[in-house]
């Protein structure tokens, strides 16, 4: 089971007149199949705790914790909290025709990985991973994010 635990976590971001502390002692603990939603005004923080958990460079935190599974991922670089899971994705990603969804998946590996995946076990891999999110395996002959709904752009991420 997962925990994402936030402890007394301050926030300051750069702004024109110098920097500006934004979070002031926030506290949040997400444990394994729990859903959060995170509301208020604009200008409240929403953002800026988002941000700075997935490590954007605008955003300092200048005290405080945030653990998952008791790992400092602050301390953790951004590609590293990507593969525990902590990332942002993007509200309404770009379609990009030409592309298919295994294609794009591949790249994505052979990126993360220094080498290319093998033909033979990627097929099994990809489908494999879009069960898991309850995507239809199909979609990996698709164009990436070309007609996708909302949700499946969304899982598609995931995966």
């Amino acid at each position: 089971m997962s925990t994402l635990e936030i402890k007394d976590l301050h926030v300051t971001v750069e702004t024109e007149d110098g920097p500006k502390e934004i979070l002031k002692g926030v506290n949040l603990t997400i444990r394994d199949g729990e859903t959060h939603a995170i509301m208020g005004p604009n200008g409240s923080g929403k953002s800026t705790l988002a941000y700075s958990i997935a490590g954007h460079p605008k955003y300092t935190v200048t005290s405080g914790t945030v653990t998952l599974d008791g790992a400092d991922v602050l301390a953790m670089t951004v590609d590293e909290r990507a593969r525990a899971g902590l990332f942002l994705a993007m509200q309404y990603p770009v379609e990009v025709p030409g592309v298919s969804v295994a294609n794009f998946l591949r790249t994505a590996k052979t990126a993360i990985d220094g080498e290319a995946p093998k033909l033979r076990t990627w097929a099994k891999d990809v489908t494999a991973a879009m069960e898991q999110v309850k995507m239809d395996p199909a979609f990996a002959q698709r164009n990436v994010n070309e007609g996708f709904s909302g949700g499946e752009k969304k899982r598609h991420e995931i995966v």
